[in-house]
């Protein structure tokens, strides 16, 4: 009894299924992968003008020489009727100076130290601090600003003979400075050594620095050209079977940017190259659309750099070393299975 009420059962059920078409395969899905890929970096030197380079925990400050000179007509105005003559030289006091700017495009800096060298030429007959002048060389952050450092040579202890050279160290500590180096001569002459005058002969003043560290320093940024360190990316384990079933992917990037500068360039992953934008705020996102064939163009493949290269914009602003734009690179992907 219980075999005979089956049948019509079953029978009843093969009814049901009669116009349906039964599923041949697996059914078709999109999934949603989320990679992270890796980060790359901007550099602070990327933003240096030129003349300025990292060295160590500082930035090194490169400077050209810069000299003056002045002849003793400018410094005695007695001497003008003596020219010629053997006789003492008259008392005198006299100045003149000369400036030096930082590189083009930096404004301010924060020095932690620097040397100058500094190279006095005395082109007279006599030697115009002896019996008790004095010569002074002094630095200062532009005419009339802080002083950096001086050199006092003390005729009281000290000589400059006549048609001769001698070279002094210039220090200077932690200070902050413009854009312009400014050195002032002071030459006081008490007279009295006999000689012959020449209101001719000059004195010459020449700086050569040879170190210049800072902590810091601000930078005009306007339209400059930067690269991205390069990383090298391991994608070859990737297999086909997850390549071969990619229908497009966003590179998301997360920007950490410490120099509040915008960067606008192109982006390379292997062989796709992408235009990016990249805002000046010290945090920021931007997204990036590849198709399916330009994922698979480096996904699963050997050898692919991850690079980048635009130009930086900003205006003025301080950087210290070490300082790095980071970008984290993520790879949101879609990928079809079954079917």
């Amino acid at each position: 009894m219980k075999c005979s009420r089956m049948v019509p059962a079953l029978a009843v059920g093969c009814l049901l299924f009669v116009g349906c078409e039964v599923p041949t395969g697996l059914p078709e899905l999109e999934q949603r992968w989320i990679v992270p890929v890796e980060e790359i970096i901007l550099s602070v030197d990327e933003l240096l003008p030129d003349g300025v380079s990292i060295s160590g925990s500082n930035f090194s400050v490169a400077i050209d020489p810069f000299a003056s000179n002045e002849t003793l007509l400018t410094f005695c105005g007695n001497c003008v009727a003596l020219n010629g003559f053997t006789v003492p030289a008259p008392a005198f006091t006299g100045s003149f100076s000369v400036s030096e700017n930082l590189p083009a495009n930096v404004t301010a800096a924060q020095i932690a130290s620097g040397t100058i060298q500094i190279v006095i030429t005395n082109g007279l007959s006599f030697d115009p601090i002896a019996g008790g002048g004095t010569f002074t060389v002094t630095l200062s952050d532009g005419d009339g600003g802080a002083q950096l450092g001086q050199v006092v040579v003390d005729g009281a202890t000290e000589s400059m003979p006549g048609n001769s050279s001698r070279t002094e160290t210039l220090s200077i500590g932690s200070a902050s400075i413009g854009t312009t180096f400014f050195a002032s001569v002071s030459v006081v002459s008490v007279g009295g050594q006999v000689t012959t005058i020449d209101i001719t002969d000059e004195i010459t003043v020449t700086a050569t620095t040879t170190s210049l560290l800072v902590s810091s320093a601000t930078v005009t940024v306007a339209s400059q050209s930067v690269d991205f360190d390069p990383v090298e990316l391991d994608l070859g384990d990737i297999d086909s079977d997850i390549t071969d079933h990619i229908q497009s992917g966003t590179l998301i990037l997360d920007v950490v940017n410490p120099f509040g500068v915008s960067v606008d360039g192109t982006l390379n992953i292997g062989p796709t190259a992408k235009s990016f934008s990249i805002a000046s705020g010290s945090t920021s996102s931007t997204s990036i659309n590849y198709t399916s064939s330009e994922l698979q163009s480096f996904l699963g493949q050997d050898n692919i750099t991850f690079s980048g290269s635009g130009t930086a914009s900003g205006g003025s602003v301080t950087v210290s070393p070490g300082q790095e734009m980071l970008i984290e690179a993520t790879l949101d992907m879609t990928i079809r299975i079954g079917g």
